[in-house]
């Protein structure tokens, strides 16, 4: 009767919860869980980068062919006979175009109406060129300061050619300019590590 009353006082082991080795166990799991978890959010944002990045360079390459084609288009316009130049060859990746396309509104409305016998006047006079330190294509009207048109370009490309299919040594022989516009991503395929590029080239009648 003693010995049972002993062992029913005797006091029992408290429930001390996790131990050390326990606690170790659970916080290797939860570092490795965690750690998944910041490799798949690094990774999605890594590719919504060079993503964004790829339809920057084919939006941007695109409108730069445009924008050269624009004033291209243009260059040696004059319905007034004044004899200006369209186009003064500067280099492979610069070049002067001319055209005489608005100005008639008067001094009050300079860019409004038609052809006035001058190229005074908003986008008749630019230097079209590119800037490899900022990648850019820039367009520089005269006595102006240079206006970026698109970024992520990764090379730009004039070729110069005359009636007959051959380069030409000077602006008043040139009758096509044959352009290619390089674009590019800074950032790289998380996958292949490499860089997206794109080229495109167009073929430029000018008015003789």
């Amino acid at each position: 009767m003693t010995g049972t009353l002993i062992s029913q006082l005797k006091p029992q082991p408290a429930d001390d919860g996790f131990g050390l080795p326990e606690f170790l166990v659970s916080t290797f799991v939860l570092l490795v869980i965690a750690s998944s978890v910041f490799t798949v959010i690094c990774e999605t944002q890594e590719k919504a980068g060079y993503q964004a990045e790829v339809q920057s360079v084919l939006n941007n390459t695109r409108l730069a062919l445009q924008a050269v084609g624009r004033h291209l288009r243009q260059a040696g316009n004059d319905p007034m006979g004044t004899g200006l130049a369209g186009i003064t060859i500067v280099g492979a990746t610069e070049m002067q175009v001319r055209s005489d396309i608005t100005g008639s509104a008067g001094p009050a409305s300079p860019d409004k109406g038609d052809p006035d016998g001058d190229i005074d006047d908003s986008g008749e006079n630019v230097t079209i060129r590119y800037n490899g330190s900022t990648r850019s294509l820039e367009i520089v009207p005269m006595g102006g300061s240079a206006q970026i048109i698109t970024g992520y370009i990764s090379g730009v490309n004039f070729r110069y050619y005359d009636s007959a299919g051959n380069p030409a040594a000077t602006g008043d022989d040139v009758r096509i300019v044959n352009v290619t516009v390089s674009g590019a991503s800074l950032l790289p395929d998380p996958r292949t590590h490499r860089a997206f590029g794109m080229e495109l080239s167009s073929d430029f009648q000018v008015i003789s």
